[in-house]
Formats: structure tokens, sequence, C-alpha cells
């Protein structure tokens, strides 16, 4: 029986130590497959971040020129109401200012008032 056990320790101890290679083997392919599913979840992190930065910047682009179009019509009316107001504080012209002095000197020395106006 001491021959047997002697004997039966070496193949008993290479089966452990192939059992222990295999494991080996198997842990490092785990560790490769953990890597690779981490890469790709990894990639399509980056992808979606993208996508996330890029939508911000076209809604941003879009808000600016909205913002832009918003002023642009304001200044334009803003123009408008300055040119219509500029146009009424133009003087009017000499007869009818002349008519207008004459009608308030009328008005100040009762001569309207004859005149039956």
């Amino acid at each position: 029986m001491n021959d047997r056990h002697d004997a039966a320790a070496p193949t008993t101890a290479a089966r452990a130590i192939e059992r222990v290679l295999r494991a080996e083997l198997e842990a490092e392919a785990g560790v490769a497959q953990a890597r690779q599913q981490a890469q790709v979840q990894l990639e399509g992190a980056r992808a979606e971040a993208l996508a996330t930065v890029n939508r911000a910047l076209e809604r941003v682009a879009r808000w600016q020129r909205q913002h832009a179009e918003l002023l642009e019509r304001r200044l334009q009316a803003l123009r408008a109401q300055a040119a219509a107001s500029a146009g009424a504080r133009q003087l009017p012209d000499r007869a009818t200012s002349d008519a207008a002095v004459r009608h308030v000197a009328g008005l100040l020395t009762g001569a309207a008032d004859e005149s039956g106006g």
C-alpha cells in the first residue's frame, strides 16, 4: 500500500497542478473578457457623452440663432420708430409756420374774435 500511495502521489500532484493551471487559464480568459466588456462599455459611454454634448451644442446654436433673429427684429422696429420720430420732428415749411404764427397772434390780440374766427 505504501508503494501504491507513493505512486499515486505524483499523479495526484500532477492532476492538482493541471487543475491549478487550468484555473489560471480560465481566470486569464475571464479577465480578458471582462477587459473587453469594459472597453465596449467605455466606448459606448464615450459615444453617448459625445452625442449629449453635440445635442447641447445644437440647442445652444439654435437658441443663439433665435435670439439673434429676435434682436434683429427689435432693432428694425426701433430703427423704424426712430425714423418715424425723426420725420415727426421736422419743422414745418415756412408758409405753414407763418400761418400758425398769424393764427396764434390773432388769438392773443383778440383779432381772431373781430374777424369772426
